[in-house]
């Protein structure tokens, strides 16, 4: 699987989602998200919504207006993304269960 070498990543200060959103989409598609990542979350720029996730994908989530939003990718039918736990890739259900919205993006 072209992820598997990412499962070893560990949040950091330095090394947050966002930073392991950007690494993982140039893994699995060979673009570069940096640039478009940042210009977005500093509402510089935008990205097309999708009402239905498709692999592979963008997905924020957060558990309410004031606070922060968390980056990830729908991946293979599961969300891909950087806790503090480490590398998770769950299935969506769970991850709605944590986070009241979820939304994605290509």
């Amino acid at each position: 699987m072209v992820i598997n070498d990412l499962f070893d990543r560990e949040y950091t200060q330095d090394y947050t989602c966002n930073e392991f959103a950007c690494e993982a989409w140039e893994r699995i598609t060979g673009e570069n998200l940096t640039e478009r990542l940042n210009d977005y979350l500093n509402d510089a720029g935008s990205f097309e919504g999708l009402d239905v996730p498709i692999s592979p994908c963008i997905a924020f989530f957060s558990r309410n207006p004031k606070s922060s939003t968390h980056v990830g990718l729908f991946y293979e039918g599961k969300i891909l993304h950087l806790s503090p736990r480490g590398v998770q890739h769950i299935p969506l259900d769970y991850i709605m269960l944590g986070f009241k919205t979820v939304s994605f993006y290509k």
